[in-house]
Order: structure tokens, then C-alpha cells, then sequence
């Protein structure tokens, strides 16, 4: 049987600071919550080497969610990390670098989290694919060139129709914030 991969209109953009991918990941974050009357969840893929800025970003969808920035950490060492929202929903934060098989993914409670009105992000997915909700956001977060410490290439894709929709909730979010949208990511 032959599964066909769903096509979504990629979404790229540079972020030139720190500051500015948390004020990016913040975006999506409310951009989704005005949005969910549903409960709909959104879970998210973070894609980059060490060093990134996957964490960063975390930070800043946490902001978007009412939380402080300051409050999230990298779960490298505890492999998750779990955030009460103000207004009751739940940002979890994970990290598959460390895991080695999938039978530890259910010993750390990995499958009970996420659902309704949660934000569910994990650091290292592309190690276990086969875990993650079929229908998600993929970030890709690549370092800029030679001379540019701070700038990120972000490129996003969506896997499925609920996540097509939360990614065309952060373009506009982006877009009518001035944030300028790559037409070409060769760049990526």
C-alpha cells in the first residue's frame, strides 16, 4: 500500500535575532489560541542541529500562551518538561535527543500527552517519527551563513489538514506583523 504524503504550502522566513524567533513563536502560539474553539491541538516538530534555537522558539510559544519565557528550559536531561497556562490550557515541551528506543518514550508517559487545548513540542522528533501525531507542524531551523550568528532560516511545513490550517494562521500572523515570507527557499 502506497501512503501519500500531504501537501502543504511551505511557510519560510528568517528571524535576525533571538528575540525576534520567540516574538515569531509567540505569533503562532496566539495566532492558534484565538483561533481553537475547538480544542483543537497543536502539536509541533522542531527540526535543527544543537545550537539552533529550537528552544528559543519554544520560549517564545510559550509567550504566546501567557507564560513567561523565562520559566521554559531545554528538557535534554529531564526529556520533558509540562506548563500550566493561565487560561487553562497546557504547553509540553519535549526532547527525544537522549532516547535511544521507543519502548522509552512510553516509560517517560510520552503517549499521554497532548490532546485538547495543548500545545505539544517536540525537540528531536525525526528520531521517532512513528510517535508523533500524523497531523502536525514540522519546523525546520537552520543557522544563516558566515557572518550572521543570530539570523535563522525557519522553513514549515504542515502534514495534514488541521496543522495546513495552523500553518496559514501563522503566515498571516507573520505577514501582518511585516515579517517578510521567503518565496524562494533555496536559502534553506
Amino acid at each position: 500500500m502506497t501512503t501519500t504524503r500531504f501537501q502543504s504550502s511551505p511557510l519560510s522566513f528568517i528571524s535576525q535575532s533571538p528575540e525576534e524567533s520567540r516574538r515569531h513563536g509567540a505569533r503562532l502560539t496566539r495566532a492558534w489560541a484565538e483561533e481553537d474553539s475547538e480544542g483543537v491541538p497543536l502539536p509541533i516538530l522542531l527540526i535543527g542541529e544543537l545550537g539552533a534555537g529550537k528552544t528559543v522558539l519554544v520560549k517564545g510559544l510559550a509567550e504566546g500562551l501567557g507564560l513567561s519565557g523565562e520559566a521554559v528550559s531545554s528538557p535534554t536531561f529531564v526529556l520533558a518538561n509540562q506548563y500550566a497556562c493561565p487560561d487553562g490550557r497546557f504547553l509540553h515541551h519535549v526532547d527525544f535527543y537522549r532516547l535511544e528506543s521507543f519502548a522509552e518514550l512510553e516509560e517517560m508517559g510520552f503517549f499521554e500527552l497532548g490532546g485538547a487545548r495543548t500545545v505539544l513540542v517536540v525537540e528531536w522528533g525525526d528520531r521517532f517519527h512513528d510517535a508523533l501525531a500524523p497531523d502536525r507542524l514540522e519546523v525546520r531551523i537552520r543557522r544563516g551563513g558566515e557572518g550572521r550568528p543570530d539570523e535563522r532560516l525557519f522553513s514549515v511545513e504542515a502534514t495534514g489538514p488541521i496543522s495546513e490550517r495552523q500553518l496559514e494562521q501563522w503566515r498571516q500572523a507573520l505577514t501582518s506583523s511585516g515579517v517578510e515570507i521567503e518565496r524562494d527557499s533555496s536559502r534553506q
